[in-house]
């Protein structure tokens, strides 16, 4: 189910340090390339290579644009999802009530269980992001299995089984509700990433306009470590968020979880009122 990229495997850290070292390393293969160049040829090469990089460069900046708002688009749809997941939740707790017991307890500890598990409480934050999001996977889809099952019990129970399954009772709408928005969340988060044809597209680029940048500078013999660094840096912050957007399990960026948090905490109190009323 997984769909990792080559680059999830790699830390956030080593990855912006890596980009950075690449880039300086093609800047000076660019610079050494241009200060071999020798006599007439030097002086007719330098305006005719200003003009290139300039848009080599535009063009890498055209496609940076392009994949962070890809890859924002997909940071939208995980956070759309996510809301509409909490909604779906909520319904599905509250339709409980129209269930009988035992089925009506189990349900809603089932779905507090379930958002307290969405929502990250309690999580330890140790071990890979594949295994975290594979497990988080697999206990989800269990507590969506036992949910279904309830649902079905309390429909056999039901004295009006036949017209409350042509119908669909609330509570079986929502849990149904409940599985396919998972699938939704499950696409947009994990498997609704950005090509990895396009990152090599990126990253070959990004590498041809800092041999060109580099060589510009060789023409002329003359070149600004300052400078040098201070573009390697901006693009490859750039490209960074770009990846850190990207992943499923990100350093940088955060989904809002604060919807599921205070829905964890509506169904924590609701269960204690039914527990101990008098409380």
């Amino acid at each position: 189910m997984l769909t990792a990229h080559f680059f999830d495997s790699i830390p956030i850290w080593i990855l912006l340090a890596g980009t950075v070292l690449v880039m300086v390393l093609f800047i000076e293969v660019g610079f050494r390339l241009g200060r071999n160049v020798r006599g007439k040829a030097k002086k007719a090469q330098t305006s005719q290579v200003r003009a290139i990089m300039g848009a080599g460069l535009g063009l890498l900046a055209f496609m940076l644009a392009f994949t962070f708002s890809t890859a924002q688009s997909h940071f939208e749809a995980r956070v759309q999802s996510l809301a509409e997941e909490a909604r779906i939740a909520r319904n599905a707790f509250l339709q409980a009530d129209l269930i009988s017991e035992p089925q009506r307890s189990e349900a809603k500890e089932l779905l507090k269980g379930y958002i307290k598990l969405r929502a990250g409480i309690g999580k330890s934050h140790d071990g890979a992001a594949e295994e975290e999001i594979a497990n988080l996977l697999k206990v989800s889809e269990q507590i969506q299995h036992a949910l279904w099952l309830l649902a079905v019990d309390a429909g056999e129970h039901d004295t009006d089984r036949l017209a409350d399954v042509s119908r669909g009772s609330p509570f079986l709408t929502s849990v149904l509700a409940l599985i396919d928005i998972h699938y939704t969340r499950l696409h947009s988060a994990v498997m609704n990433r950005i090509p990895f044809t396009i990152w090599i597209t990126l990253y070959l680029m990004a590498a041809l306009s800092m041999i060109i940048m580099g060589y510009q500078a060789g023409l002329t013999e003359r070149r600004s470590p300052v400078a040098t660094v201070t573009l390697t840096l901006a693009f490859s912050a750039v490209i960074v968020l770009i990846t850190d957007l990207d992943r499923p399990v990100m350093s940088f960026f955060e989904v809002n979880k604060q919807l599921l948090v205070d829905l964890y905490e509506f169904m924590d109190d609701d269960l204690r009122l039914e527990y101990y009323p008098g409380d």
